[in-house]
């Protein structure tokens, strides 16, 4: 084993340290709304909560889940992430498949007015008010669709499974013609199983980024049929909270109320993420580096 010279351990404790910063930037204000939703309502008034919960107690999470309304948007994002992670894996996955290929007699014709569209399309976009206009005339304004739809093709998707793809062998995919396939065939039984890393990646990118947008639930659809990241949003902005007795209003604490639907929000991308992380340094490395 090498043994590193007094640098190279200074330079590493410099690392290290510079990452628990970093890790601690990231954890402790989570650790803090954690906090501020398992606290009483007094302790949060006289800012006693930083990283360990004063007066514990649940009723925060009990008021934030008897809300119809977050519950209507947690199903709304759930709708939302779904259909965008099946419909956008399942079209960037076979316009990466055909950009594959490239141009000649094996590829497409007109592939680099193809790649220069796409590349065009990744800089440049038609604007919100154009957006808007073409979503709201097709008849999707206030449907999940119009959640879905004008996000479908993300091009750097596309061009992260494109390159995955070209890193794959050629000889497989002439062992699959060589044996009657044709390119469907090669596609779904060969690509997609060899790309399982790549897809997961991808994916997990799609389902952060559709449950943690807010913007366009905020434009497309009416108040009460929001996504779950517009209502947190809302309610964060201008809390409401009505108590029917003295004792219940001095339970309430806006800021308990509105860490606790935090919390339940962001519950589903804690729970997902860890299940995932182990495919995502492979999935992006892998075919980044064409040989």
């Amino acid at each position: 084993m090498k043994t590193m010279t007094v640098s190279q351990r200074r330079f590493q404790s410099f690392n290290n340290i510079l990452m628990i910063f970093l890790a601690l930037i990231c954890i402790l204000p989570l650790i803090h709304v954690v906090s501020l939703s398992l606290s009483s309502s007094a302790a949060i008034m006289s800012n006693k909560v930083i990283f360990w919960p004063v007066g514990f107690n649940f009723f925060a999470y009990e008021k934030a889940l008897e809300n119809s309304q977050l519950l209507h948007s947690v199903w709304i994002s759930i709708q939302r992430t779904f259909l965008s992670l099946v419909l956008g894996l399942m079209v960037n996955c076979m316009a990466a498949y055909t950009m594959s290929k490239g141009g000649g007699s094996n590829g497409i014709a007109g592939y680099k007015g193809f790649v220069g569209f796409f590349i065009l399309a990744m800089l440049f976009n038609g604007g919100l008010i154009p957006t808007y206009l073409v979503v709201t005339s097709i008849g999707l304004y206030n449907s999940i669709w119009a959640l879905v739809l004008p996000g479908l093709v993300n091009v750097f998707y596309l061009i992260l499974i494109m390159n995955f793809f070209k890193a794959l062998p050629n000889e497989l995919e002439e062992a699959a013609f060589m044996d009657g396939a044709n390119h469907w065939q090669v596609f779904i039984r060969m690509f997609l199983p060899l790309s399982l890393p790549v897809l997961a990646t991808v994916g997990m990118f799609m389902v952060v980024n559709d449950w943690n947008e807010w913007l366009a639930g905020s434009i497309y659809m009416k108040s009460g049929n929001v996504p779950l990241s517009t209502f947190l949003k809302s309610i964060i902005a201008v809390p409401i909270i009505d108590g029917s007795n003295a004792e219940e209003v001095a339970k309430l604490n806006n800021r308990a109320i509105g860490a606790a639907q935090i919390i339940i929000g962001a519950l589903p991308i804690l729970l997902i993420y860890p299940v995932l992380q182990k495919f995502f340094t492979q999935g992006i490395v892998i075919g980044a580096v064409k040989e």
